[in-house]
């Protein structure tokens, strides 16, 4: 009787230290996107609404960029942990040295040139004589040299002007452009809202294939929280495929934290729905979602370098790893 009555009140001070004991805190995480809101992001408001981070152990906040290059200082200087970042943008960022890595590719291949439905420009080579409009340093306009060269075109016979970012749109809609170059899951959807039909073709027809968006994450956090970074992509990829199967669902939770983008409800499933063809490469098509091959990597820095705008000194392996998803 003793024994037993020792047996429970042992129990019984397990129970209560158990009890006592705090939770483990959760991991917090500043996830900074690229740019102001648009379709692709909407995975991540969906996983934030669903707790599917939370249940990783993560205390996440989500808030609006300004930019891939803003934003990819922002990580390296630690104001954020992980960031969703233009991928040519981060070739710049580590041949400058900054302490960041990629972790998981969300889209590839959006770049396209976009034009009137009224007016189509269906190739490169029908760009000569035309006139199109893009900021310098935007990854569209980097490239467009070797789009053109890939189509036979000649770039000189092309006329360009060099709007502020976030001005090309505004050009096309009062037709002083013939075209722009730009993400095909962001821009259309955006001019169309204002009353323009549009049409495109890809980079990737003629052979220009660029990834586009994709997780960073510091080096430093990285290295100290090694399984928050895994329940991160882990969460992330959830939600990406939460999304594909109901995207009214993904936009829904944007809405649900963001009621100000209700106006922009149509835009935002236009732009996802847009995005679900980027979900994988050529080279990705049999891995997992989110991995990452250095065919893919090699093939930017080739372009950028082949269009005087970057020189390469850091290999590919160095720039991304898959360790962090899910197995």
């Amino acid at each position: 009787m003793l024994r037993k009555f020792t047996h429970l009140l042992s129990l019984a001070f397990v129970a209560a230290a158990l009890i006592a004991s705090p939770a483990k805190a959760e991991t917090k995480i500043n996830f900074k996107l690229d740019w102001t809101i648009y379709g692709v992001h909407a995975p991540f408001y969906l996983a934030l609404d669903k707790g599917l981070y939370k249940k990783e152990g993560l205390d996440v906040t989500i808030t609006e960029g300004q930019g891939s290059a803003t934003v990819m200082q922002m990580v390296a200087q630690g104001q954020d942990q992980m960031a969703l970042v233009d991928f040519s943008t981060l070739l710049f960022g580590v041949e400058q040295g900054l302490p960041v890595v990629a972790v998981m590719r969300i889209v590839s291949d959006m770049l396209g040139v976009i034009s009137p439905a009224d007016a189509p420009i269906k190739s490169p080579k029908e760009l000569e004589g035309k006139i199109i409009a893009y900021a310098p340093s935007e990854s569209s306009g980097v490239a467009f040299g070797t789009l053109m060269a890939a189509d036979g075109g000649d770039i000189k016979k092309v006329n360009i002007l060099s709007p502020a970012t976030g001005a090309k749109n505004t050009l096309l809609l009062q037709r002083r452009a013939d075209a722009i170059p730009g993400n095909v899951n962001v821009q259309p959807a955006q001019i169309e809202k204002l009353g323009m039909k549009t049409t495109h073709f890809l980079y990737s027809d003629f052979g220009v294939s660029f990834m586009a968006q994709g997780l960073v994450a510091n080096k430093e956090f990285l290295e100290k929280n090694p399984e928050a970074v895994k329940g991160f992509v882990k969460a992330t990829v959830e939600a990406i495929k939460l999304a594909q199967a109901n995207p009214k669902e993904a936009i829904d939770a944007i809405i649900k934290i963001l009621p100000q983008q209700e106006r922009n409800r149509d835009v935002l499933m236009t732009q996802w729905q847009a995005s679900l063809p980027g979900l994988t490469t050529k080279n990705t098509k049999d891995k997992p979602m989110g991995a990452m091959v250095a065919e893919d990597w090699t093939g930017m820095q080739e372009v950028l370098e082949k269009g005087g705008a970057l020189k390469v000194t850091v290999k590919a392996e160095d720039i991304f790893t898959n360790d962090y998803l899910p197995q």
